[in-house]
């Protein structure tokens, strides 16, 4: 059976007749024919779809009806679960259409059944016997999938789960006694007969630079197009995966499993000694280097940073990990997967002197060199300058059919700054408005009268007109910040005295806060982690304050290499880097208010330069061009009073 596009999302089509309330949308039917258009052509494609546009059936159903194996890469983990659970099953129910679909995540979502054994019994040898093992080993016991995020409570960087999940590195395949019942091969071997496949970002990005690496290699089945959504994404994650990484986690990982594969007898005992010289010269690395980094932030390595003790460390470093290559690979143990936890470790071993070895040299211009610390973890980084051309080589060299959507792609209008990052010079484009109201459901306040972010009254001024804000919209607040330094001194100055429960992020993981904030009128301290992604519909949420125009830190080393490649092909980085960024970082943050026909609500950006500087305007180009703008105060509290906001009390 033929169908069409408008004969399942148009008026009187097959959804409209099969879900009470069904309404068609004029700018969801022309993204399903633009998506169609770019599959059958085989063109990569930039879609603009506002929020509301309901963009996620208007491209499952061109992608199911093309017949094609189609990949969906989303931004999020929570998006591709509201596909898998939600968008999906619908299609499912209602399109006279067989098709199969699957989701499939990165490894280390997954319970690995043999370092699960292998972890467990050194607990029970230990004589650790705690109420949440209890609860762990019933739910590794009853699980189907295998799948984390079936542990509700389990906090993003359990060292449990780091003892359990599998990696890259650690997984050693066929020859693993568990490989028949593995989470993994289940979730591949269906990942294999879909002909829809959803995954994140980050695994499709895993497999785009396996392959490039070794073509025989894959962790995606072949496929003949792919979606992106949340595309706006894309080149920080294409950066992460185009570049290498070093990081004390890493290293360590690597000392824990090789007492784990000596202990197991893979490894002669006498290798205890190596494993001890390997714990004291990464401890050495990372005890030498952290000085000379920030205690929370990122910097450029540079020579500096390597002078003296660090290079030594490395040295020391480079030497034993040799060791251990060789000892790995020339040792036999009694069993197939013996054999292949040593084989393991030593291209672990192999892969951590290389990736040092090229952050310690800088030879390559093309990558700027970078640390960041986060909490005790440091890490090390060679990340690309530009991803335009391994984009184009790595992604459209393999799959030409590439569909990019996101609600904010274009900024001020145009599609330059997103073709220019990701080498899309010669991709269809669409830009679809959103349907909502923004002239009757929303406020754009910006006032002239505070000090400019970089005043020292900034942070008190700001602190003064944030707790106005707060009394005339009842609460229901995300107040979003573009640094942690300034949430921290706007939440020290105002958050005793408000009348509502407040909310800090980094208190509690991120989907608890959300809860929290969405049972009871609240005020939400956050700052990246919320400007995108984060859905709350309907009177929970009637303000968003924005501190700042969202430009990257100017002392960013990733910033100042793109700036400075852009400056010496004669361009001005400024114009064209940072102002577009910064706009569609704004559009972001102001998408989190409006979320369905029936929200109303008021953003409120603090920095009197998006009125008074020329570049403020261009940033605020980007917003609906509906919704209209205010400097006054008191409109805020006119719009509160008529849409019926209430002095919400806790």
């Amino acid at each position: 059976m033929t169908l069409t596009i408008p004969e399942v999302l148009g008026p009187g089509g097959i959804l409209a007749r099969a879900i009470p309330g069904y309404e068609p949308r004029i700018a969801q039917l022309e993204m399903a024919g633009a998506v169609a258009g770019a599959l059958k052509a085989n063109r990569p494609l930039l879609v603009e779809a506002g929020t509301g546009t309901g963009k996620t059936l208007a491209y499952l159903v061109p992608a199911i009806l093309s017949g094609m194996k189609v990949v969906i890469s989303t931004g999020t983990k929570n998006l591709q679960e509201q596909i898998l659970k939600k968008e999906i099953p619908l299609l499912r129910d209602h399109l006279p259409v067989d098709f199969v679909a699957a989701g499939l995540k990165g490894i280390a979502n997954y319970l690995c059944l043999r370092r699960f054994h292998e972890y467990d019994a050194q607990l029970v040898a230990r004589g650790d016997d705690t109420l949440d093992l209890h609860t762990f080993r019933e739910w590794a016991a009853q699980t189907v999938s295998g799948d984390r995020a079936e542990l509700a409570g389990l906090p993003d960087d359990s060292p449990l789960w780091r003892e359990v999940s599998s990696t890259t590195e650690t997984r050693i395949g066929p020859r693993c006694r568990y490989f028949e019942d593995c989470f993994v091969t289940r979730a591949r071997r269906e990942a294999q007969r879909a002909d829809l496949l959803v995954v994140n970002h980050h695994l499709f990005f895993a497999d785009l630079t396996l392959k490039s690496q070794w073509p025989q290699a894959q962790l995606l089945p072949p496929y003949e197009a792919v979606i992106f959504d949340e595309a706006h994404q894309i080149e920080d994650v294409a950066t992460d995966y185009f570049g290498l990484s070093v990081s004390s986690l890493r290293t360590l990982g690597l000392v824990r499993d090789l007492r784990k594969a000596i202990a197991a007898k893979f490894l002669d005992v006498r290798t205890g000694k190596t494993a001890d010289r390997l714990e004291t010269v990464v401890d050495l690395l990372w005890t030498v280097l952290r000085p000379r980094l920030p205690r929370d932030g990122r910097a450029a390595v540079t020579e500096a940073t390597w002078q003296g003790e660090p290079t030594r460390a490395w040295h020391d470093l480079d030497t034993v990990l040799e060791e251990v290559e060789n000892a790995s690979a020339s040792a036999r143990a009694d069993t197939t997967e013996g054999n292949e936890a040593n084989s393991a470790l030593s291209r672990r071993s192999r892969s951590l002197r290389d990736d040092l070895a090229v952050i310690a040299d800088r030879a390559d211009r093309r990558h700027v060199y970078w640390a960041e610390t986060r909490g005790r973890t440091v890490l090390l980084h060679a990340s690309p300058v530009d991803v335009a051309d391994p984009l184009r080589e790595k992604l459209l060299g393999h799959v030409e059919a590439a569909i990019f959507t996101s609600a904010t792609l274009a900024a001020g209008g145009s599609f330059d700054y997103v073709r220019s990052r990701l080498g899309l010079e010669t991709a269809l484009e669409a830009r679809l408005d959103s349907p909502f109201d923004y002239a009757s459901q929303a406020l754009l306040y910006l006032p002239r009268d505070l000090p400019e972010p970089s005043d020292r009254a900034f942070p008190e001024a700001a602190a003064r007109r944030i707790a106005e804000l707060l009394a005339a919209s009842g609460g229901r607040a995300f107040l979003l910040f573009t640094s942690h330094r300034q949430m921290s001194a706007v939440h020290q100055l105002i958050a005793p005295s408000l009348e509502w429960p407040v909310l800090l992020q980094g208190e509690k993981p991120k989907h608890l806060l959300l809860e929290e904030f969405r049972a009871r009128p609240s005020v939400l301290f956050a700052t990246a982690s919320f400007w995108e992604g984060v859905d709350v519909v309907g009177e929970a949420l009637r303000l968003v304050v924005i501190d700042k125009l969202p430009f990257a830190p100017p002392d960013d080393p990733l910033v100042q290499a793109r700036c400075q490649r852009l400056e010496e092909q004669g361009k001005d980085a400024f114009a064209t880097y940072s102002v577009p960024r910064a706009a569609l970082t704004l559009a972001q943050g102001f998408g989190r208010l409006i979320r369905h026909r029936t929200d109303r609500g008021v953003v409120a950006l603090l920095d009197r330069r998006a009125t008074t500087r020329g570049y403020g305007r261009k940033v605020l180009s980007s917003l609906p061009a509906d919704c209209p703008r205010t400097a006054a105060l008191e409109d805020v509290q006119a719009f509160f009073r008529t849409h019926g906001a209430r002095p919400d009390r806790p």
